[in-house]
């Protein structure tokens, strides 16, 4: 069994192409980026950029299943028109040569940012579409070209996925979380009524090889999140049980959002990350909580780790890794 991961040295791609090729998969895992490091046994590392067909046509010859992490997301020196090549116009010809190929199944992977911030909690995978900013809107007009294929994949299998926020040890927003709320220096703006649903990158990427090549999914759009959804304030008390440490600043939003629309200005002439944006706030606003239970009912989903147990495994590694020096 083959399978190509595209986007395969991100967070979640990185642990994608691990698991499967832990399950047995001979894996190809495709990326701009080179591996930092040689591939594992029954990996094969493709560098190629995912709006230039010719790059990584050839990578999908034999392949069974193709998961579809590839995205612009998070890039701050990327123009607006790199968002839509990668998250959009890439899709067709993509969907296409892997249908010629003779791939059974094409996972593409979405986000529940999507729906923006819900008016009513729990939502599910009928809930509006309300995008909130540029990332967002590209990946629901991602989302319109697979559907618009749809029609023409036959044989092959097309599956939407909407993850959640997807953490573990590794991702750079939870350990920033982490380390801020141990050194005291997390900043709580508002109340932190608002909800979040993490789900843990292992029950993820589970998720994710559970429903490959199930008919059942073919055609459908399913939220993958955690067991569990809890409101920030919530959150954040986890991570200062397991850290020990305390959220003591606390900011309001109002005062928040003008620190971020300046912040933001400052940034972009200077082509950095600013340390605080509109972005960041919505952690702080968005409500966030989904019923997963038509990826239950259709392919078993059950993820099982929580919050607490999830945040404690991203300390332990972290804390190993200062320890040995490893940053």
């Amino acid at each position: 069994m083959r399978a190509v991961v595209t986007g395969a040295q991100g967070f979640i791609g990185r642990s994608m192409v691990a698991h499967l090729s832990r399950q047995g998969w001979q894996v190809t895992a495709v990326d701009l980026a080179p591996p930092s490091e040689p591939p594992a046994p029954g990996v094969t590392a493709v560098t190629a950029d995912i709006r230039v067909p010719e790059q990584w046509r050839p990578a999908l010859e034999g392949a069974e299943v193709i998961v579809h992490l590839a995205s612009a997301h998070l890039q701050v020196d990327l123009p607006e028109s790199a968002y839509w090549e990668t998250n959009v116009k890439s899709l067709p010809p993509l969907l296409a040569a892997a249908r010629t190929a003779g791939v059974r199944h094409f996972v593409h992977t979405s986000s529940v940012g999507v729906h923006g911030s819900l008016v009513s909690v729990p939502g599910n995978e009928d809930s509006p579409l309300a995008p909130e900013n540029l990332y967002e809107r590209t990946k629901a007009a991602g989302e319109a070209e697979v559907r618009r294929f749809l029609p023409e994949a036959s044989p092959m299998g097309v599956t939407i996925v909407r993850p959640a926020w997807v953490y573990g040890p590794g991702d750079a927003r939870t350990e920033r979380i982490l380390g801020a709320v141990a050194r005291g220096r997390f900043i709580m703006f508002g109340a932190g009524r608002n909800q979040r649903h993490p789900i843990y990158i292992e029950d993820y990427v589970r998720g994710v090889e559970r429903l490959l090549l199930q008919p059942q999914t073919f055609g459908h759009t399913y939220i993958l999140a955690g067991p569990a959804y809890l409101t920030t304030r919530e959150l954040v008390g986890a991570a200062e049980r397991v850290t020990g440490g305390k959220a003591r600043l606390r900011v309001p939003l109002a005062l928040g959002y003008a620190a971020g629309l300046g912040a933001e200005l400052a940034s972009r002439v200077a082509r950095v990350s600013p340390p605080i944006s509109r972005r960041t706030l919505a952690f702080f606003i968005n409500r966030n909580a989904f019923d997963t239970a038509q990826a239950r009912r259709d392919f078993g989903f059950d993820p099982a780790i929580g919050v607490a147990e999830g945040f404690q495994r991203v300390w332990s590694t972290m804390q190993r890794r200062r320890s040995t020096g490893r940053h």
